[in-house]
């Protein structure tokens, strides 16, 4: 994180562990804001990075999930990387900004997932680097703030992953509910957009915007899961981050095998468990019979307190009987539909 936005956040009431925000002052009232209310909420935690040179297209092309080419200065996408088994190594969201592709990953797979892009480089014209502190990166949501963000900039995205240059800034539109933007910035345009949505938005820890991502079925591999899963069965096929058509790409033969030779078993589900306390990703949930009906991907408390989770969760299984730590589990809703056939 730059000291000098470290600091800019602090003279706001945020307080940090090290270089991690925590919270406001009043993480039980930040919870509870959303979706009602307007947030604003540092994403530093967020890992990022830069691929610029003059092969970088073709490059990321023949590594990842999703088709680069459909990448601009206007629309961003969500993508993976898989092991030549299939399996999710990680999971980006990719925008363009001044001829610069920007991949927001996980913090705690950034250096082996750097390290890895890397060694399949070669002569290509591509530099890859650690970008997490080199922009100011934050979200903000708001039910009116389409009208506000307007109002400061001038225009705004309309649909998910859709994105505006302005000023400076990069903004991305988010899934939600409500009105919600990843906003990247150097570091004076960041001051100066904060300060001015500030007025109607509260700083909120980053809780809020893992909810946001829970509810959206957004899912984010981590150091806990990485190499857990093939990308199908996290929905991403359902959440735009595949394509089918692109051309090869690593474990490419096993996602295309599942889609158009196999029945997909295992698909990721958002899930309600009546607790305060958020499981450790990797928690097995169980049936009836207390044998393993999936494992957590990702969790979130929910504005009421309570826990809710996306999980990879075998079909069969989700109309019975679950538990999670041994409470009961409710599934829930996603924004979009689940095709199990």
């Amino acid at each position: 994180m730059k000291p000098d936005w470290k600091q800019f956040l602090v003279d706001r009431g945020a307080e940090f562990d090290a270089n991690t925000l925590l919270h406001f002052g009043n993480p039980e009232r930040e919870r509870r804001i959303p979706p009602q209310g307007a947030i604003l909420c540092d994403l530093s935690h967020i890992g990022v990075i830069s691929a610029s040179g003059s092969d970088t297209e073709t490059f990321l092309q023949g590594q990842l999930s999703n088709d680069l080419q459909q990448v601009s200065d206007t629309q961003a996408q969500l993508s993976s990387y898989s092991s030549p088994k299939g399996r999710a190594i990680s999971t980006f969201q990719i925008a363009l900004r001044q001829g610069t592709y920007y991949l927001s990953l996980s913090n705690d797979i950034l250096e082996p997932v750097l390290k890895r892009l890397r060694m399949f480089v070669m002569r290509s014209q591509v530099s890859l680097e650690n970008a997490t502190d080199s922009l100011v990166h934050f979200g903000y949501s708001d039910p009116g703030g389409e009208e506000r963000l307007a109002d400061i900039i001038g225009t705004i995205p309309m649909k998910p992953m859709d994105v505006i240059q302005s000023n400076g800034l990069t903004i991305i539109r988010q899934p939600a509910p409500v009105p919600r933007f990843e906003i990247f910035g150097e570091l004076d345009a960041a001051k100066t957009i904060w300060t001015a949505l500030g007025v109607n938005a509260a700083g909120v820890g980053r809780g809020a915007w893992d909810y946001y991502d829970v509810e959206a079925g957004i899912p984010h591999v981590t150091a806990a899961n990485t190499e857990a899963w093939v990308p199908q069965m996290m929905n991403l096929h359902l959440t735009n981050a595949i394509s089918f058509s692109k051309g090869c790409f690593p474990g490419q033969e096993v996602v295309a095998r599942l889609k158009y030779l196999g029945k997909n078993k295992r698909m990721t589900y958002r899930l309600a468990i009546d607790s305060v306390e958020q499981p450790a990703i990797g928690t097995v949930v169980k049936n009836a019979g207390g044998t393993e009906a999936g494992k957590v991907l990702n969790t979130a408390l929910n504005p009421d307190g309570k826990v809710e989770v996306l999980a990879v969760m075998k079909t069969a299984e989700v109309a019975n009987e679950l538990t999670l730590d041994g409470y009961a589990v409710t599934v829930l809703d996603l924004p979009y539909s689940l095709e199990t056939d």
